[in-house]
């Protein structure tokens, strides 16, 4: 019963919308709109990091780990 809830609650839309946060609480501290940023989680150490764009890469702020955005 708890393998069909959590199948169930993988298919259902997130409770947050964590890309609008981040865009409001990046443009509030701006203080002005912001778009150029991605997120990633580190596969090394789970450390959610922001790389701003156009970067060609990102540092993790934990483990120094290099990522390469995919949006390029």
């Amino acid at each position: 019963m708890l393998l069909e809830q959590l199948v169930e609650k993988a298919g259902q839309t997130p409770e947050h919308d964590w890309n609008a946060y981040y865009r409001w609480l990046f443009g509030e501290l701006a203080g002005r709109e912001v778009d150029g940023y991605a997120t990633w989680l580190c596969p090394q150490c789970c450390t959610v990091n922001i790389v701003q764009l156009p970067a060609r890469y990102g540092t993790c702020r934990g483990c120094k780990l290099s990522h390469l955005p995919a949006d390029q």
